[in-house]
């Protein structure tokens, strides 16, 4: 997962005081405070979209070529210099504000530099929703983080245009490269990709994503311009956006595809057991291996299906119905609508601080919903933009129907993703790596315990609802065992979906989804095993003096942690809670 972070109102910090005993011509240790000033100056201009979300209007024509040789070497050169920096602070003497800073920024700064060990650039198109090809249409729609509200932003995005390009070319001569060493993506993922890039290749241009701003032109903009604009941006689109599309598909085509491998887990890839031990280390924030997790995985199933076993025999034993379903778009949105009324009264029960940035519920594009799951995309820093959580109503196709899945909208909004980012992200006293970074295994671990936390909200009225939470997380415990059997077990594909009940669409685009991004699926259950835990520690330290509402700010109050990080600021928040 590619990480964005910028400078923002960095807090000023007690100073860490030079080494007793140094020799006298010894360069003193650097202070952390200047250090987490310059990572975040250094690092802003790799990170163009979030500092336009600041209004530094110099980055808001840019679309940084993050495979480009340049990028890659300029910032391993940054993560590297700040780790030996940082090796040399004495985290001794440091508050605790500090230290959970110290802690952060040691991860991010080790686990960034060990990470260019291994060649993800030469594997930078997917299926899954994850790189520009299918994420710039839904930024060059309007629906994105590039704002469409002045004729600036229109000539801006044409400067983004041209940076896309550069993308697209930069990534058919990485893949090039990665066909001659050996490594490249399944082949059955890149067949997936295919119908999303033949969804771009438009004969007219007004049929393309790319066109949409200028159907919806602000006020302010007059005639002239939105005339220059509007054929500005027809002649991008004809001999910019569609070449480009043509030329990574034909490429795909014609000399990726048939050389592709035919193995699915990084496992078969050179060096790929050390570049997968990688990113479970990345996206698990622990130094578990992947057989121990493997192992937690299957503990988990287990545990998991015997509490469904027994709900299911209540419900027959109940007679209880299904919640109903629904075969229009409308009523489902409907649907959600209800449980989001629900929520919201119950949220204060549980939380001391909400954030102010709203969301929206909207439908994921017909064009990506095939091999997109449901998900969430953060509010802006200004509040221009609510986040949005795109749901998957593919059901709905060809006369199907559709239900409203409460645990989902727990997770994906509040008190889940929304919740927490949004807090985050509002949170100007972070250090901008830190307030606008993120842990797959903090955030996503959060939002499975936020799917529980149902039971509390009042929210799950019947036991078919709570058998939903506990099938959601049984398909994140299964996880637990599917990526780790798939990428250091040398699982296959047929085997993983075996695994899961059987080939059915639904499995096939989880294991694809596994195949292109291992080891980021082990933090859900990663992260809410570690939440959990806290919390049963802190009620059996403080007894009848819990209080959730303070022990779930305490968890959020710092943003996103490592998990070794967070236990030990939860630690610290527990003995000062026992005085």
């Amino acid at each position: 997962m590619v990480l964005r972070w910028h400078v923002l109102a960095v807090s000023v910090w007690l100073l860490v005081g030079c080494q007793a005993g140094l020799d006298r011509g010894a360069a003193p240790p650097p202070r952390l405070a200047d250090l987490v000033r310059g990572y975040d100056r250094e690092t802003l201009p790799y990170f163009p979209f979030t500092a336009s979300e600041l209004g530094l209007q110099q980055y808001d024509r840019v679309l940084a070529n993050d495979i480009g040789a340049a990028y890659r070497n300029g910032l391993r050169d940054i993560c590297t210099r700040y780790r030996d920096d940082l090796r040399r602070v004495d985290p001794a003497g440091l508050s605790g504000d500090e230290r959970v800073t110290y802690d952060v920024f040691t991860f991010r700064v080790e686990t960034c530099a060990a990470g260019f060990a291994f060649p993800w650039y030469l594997l930078p198109v997917d299926q899954g929703g994850n790189s520009w090809p299918s994420r710039f249409p839904i930024v060059g729609s309007g629906r994105g983080q590039h704002p469409f509200k002045t004729a600036r932003n229109y000539e801006d995005f044409l400067g983004r245009i041209d940076g896309f390009v550069t993308w697209m070319d930069t990534a058919v001569a990485n893949m090039r490269e990665g066909i001659e060493r050996g490594i490249t993506h399944p082949r059955v993922l890149m067949e997936r990709v295919l119908p999303q890039l033949d969804a771009q290749i438009v004969d007219e241009p007004d049929k393309s994503l790319f066109y949409e701003p200028l159907r919806a032109f602000p006020a302010s903009v007059d005639a002239e311009t939105r005339a220059r604009l509007t054929a500005q941006y027809t002649d991008a689109i004809q001999t910019k956006i569609v070449p480009a599309y043509r030329r990574l598909r034909a490429f795909i085509v014609t000399e990726y595809l048939p050389r592709c491998r035919d193995s699915d887990g990084f496992g078969a890839l050179p060096d790929g057991r050390a570049w997968y031990a990688h990113a479970v280390r990345a996206s698990t924030t622990t130094t578990l291996t992947a057989d121990e997790i493997h192992e937690i995985g299957l503990a988990e199933v287990a545990r998991i299906k015997a509490e469904i076993s027994a709900l299911r025999a209540e419900i027959t034993a109940a007679g209880e119905s299904p919640p109903p379903r629904f075969r229009t778009l409308d009523e489902l949105l409907a649907g959600y609508a209800a449980v989001r009324a629900s929520v919201d009264a119950a949220l204060p029960r549980l939380f001391g601080r909400l954030p102010k940035a709203g969301f929206e519920i909207r439908p994921i594009e017909p064009f990506r919903e095939r091999s997109m799951p449901s998900s969430y995309v953060a509010a802006s820093v200004d509040g221009s933009r609510p986040g949005v959580f795109y749901l998957n109503t593919s059901e709905l196709r060809n006369g199907g129907s559709a239900g409203v899945y409460r645990n989902l909208y727990l997770h994906e909004t509040v008190p889940g993703h929304h919740l927490q980012l949004a807090l985050q992200r509002e949170n100007r006293g972070l250090p901008g790596f830190r307030r606008f970074g993120g842990f797959t295994a903090y955030i996503e671990g959060w939002a499975l315990y936020a799917e529980s936390l149902g039971v509390e909200l009042g929210v799950y009225p019947s036991r078919w609802d709570r058998l939903g939470m506990l099938s959601a997380e049984l398909f994140r415990a299964n996880r637990l065992v599917v990526d780790t059997g798939l990428h250091a077990k040398g699982w296959t594909r047929a085997q993983a979906m075996d695994y899961l009940g059987g080939a059915t669409p639904g499995t096939q685009l989880e294991v694809e989804r596994y195949m292109a991004w291992p080891g980021q699926a082990l933090g859900y259950k990663m992260g809410q095993i570690k939440i959990l835990a806290l919390r049963r520690k802190a009620e059996a330290a403080l007894g009848s003096s819990f209080d959730v509402r303070a022990f779930h700010d305490e968890i959020l109050r710092d943003g996103a942690l490592p998990l070794d990080a967070l236990e030990a600021k939860m630690d610290r928040w527990l003995a000062a809670a026992r005085l």
